[in-house]
């Protein structure tokens, strides 16, 4: 099963017969079976009809809409998966501090050793010491992690982390591509827009696994709740962003994969930085193969999962820690 993504502009996508069929005007762009698609994702300028939309609330397949600029508009999805019981034992454990300390402790550990290995293994090509001495400093975070006191403080040292871990990506990455720091909102360098993008696709990846598995994605024990944010995939992505996306970025970088040419040129008034349509079709098509890419890293499965179906295993371990009121039957995925 994977993702549709549609981003030709001016696209649809129609119902026929139990086929998906993408459409421009009058040209048909391509057909698929619908029993071979899971979840879907329209971007830019796209949409679907309203026979497709019903069937697709019948088969629980949920539906995204994005900017091609990565921005996160709403989702059709079906309320079938909904579970009330659930849901009243996560914000109970939510509202204990202990509970979500220990829980935020074991997510922002597992982002921090990911992080490392992302460093390593790149490094391997360059030999740089500030690298190896950058590896060495979030090496004392995670301890620091460990033994921090409370979430605010957490935080923190996440915080100083991420910073001193993307200073280390910059230092061997391409020239063209050269970045100092993480930027947002908007992404002021191409390096940094193929980072933000990434992250928007995985996040809502991670959502809808939370909302199958019946959980609310907005009630959150590491990252603070506020309105309109799921925090709970903000909380769920944090380990696999070195994992999924860094990596990725890294790879297509440095390979040649995707280049100058597939940036548009940056914006004057706000600096911002986005992909083309062909560059944006290039790392989406690159951002699916890596989720179906077979992994052994969930130590408690004795066989190989694609980094899909890890999201979505790693997700019903969190239920089974609310449930059970025990936060150590959630152990992060630590990459080797």
């Amino acid at each position: 099963m994977s993702t549709l993504y549609l981003t030709e502009e001016g696209s649809y996508i129609q119902l026929k017969e139990n086929r998906l069929i993408i459409k421009k005007t009058d040209e048909t762009l391509k057909e698929i079976s619908i029993e071979k698609i899971d979840n879907i994702v329209l971007i830019g300028h796209t949409h679907l009809t309203t026979p497709l939309a019903t069937e697709l609330l019948e088969r629980e397949i949920p539906v995204s809409w994005l900017s091609t600029t990565g921005k996160f508009y709403g989702r059709l999805e079906p309320t079938t998966s909904i579970n009330i019981h659930r849901q009243r034992e996560q914000f109970r454990r939510s509202d204990d501090a202990k509970f979500s300390h220990e829980l935020a402790k074991r997510f922002i550990i597992g982002k921090i050793k990911n992080s490392e290995v992302v460093l390593r293994r790149y490094n391997r090509n360059f030999g740089n010491e500030e690298v190896k001495e950058i590896i060495d400093e979030l090496k004392r975070y995670v301890i620091k992690v460990e033994e921090s006191e409370d979430t605010e403080q957490l935080l923190g040292y996440e915080g100083n982390a991420s910073k001193i871990y993307f200073k280390g990506l910059g230092k061997m990455v391409k020239s063209e591509f050269f970045f100092n720091k993480r930027t947002r909102m908007p992404p002021t360098d191409k390096f940094n827009c193929l980072l933000s993008f990434g992250y928007t696709l995985l996040l809502y990846e991670i959502y809808t696994a939370i909302v199958n598995k019946g959980l609310n994605p907005y009630c959150s024990y590491l990252h603070k709740i506020r309105r309109g944010h799921p925090a709970l995939a903000s909380d769920l992505i944090e380990e696999w962003r070195p994992t999924i996306v860094d990596s990725l970025v890294m790879g297509m970088v440095q390979t040649g994969m995707i280049t100058e040419e597939d940036f548009n040129p940056q914006e004057e008034e706000t600096g911002a930085v986005y992909l083309t349509k062909e560059g944006l079709k290039k790392f989406i098509k690159k951002f699916e193969e890596r989720l179906k890419q077979c992994n052994s890293y969930l130590n408690y499965i004795d066989y190989p999962l694609s980094f899909r179906e890890s999201l979505q295993f790693q997700v019903g371990t969190l239920v089974k820690a609310i449930e059970e009121n025990d936060y150590d039957i959630y152990r992060a995925v630590i990459i080797r």
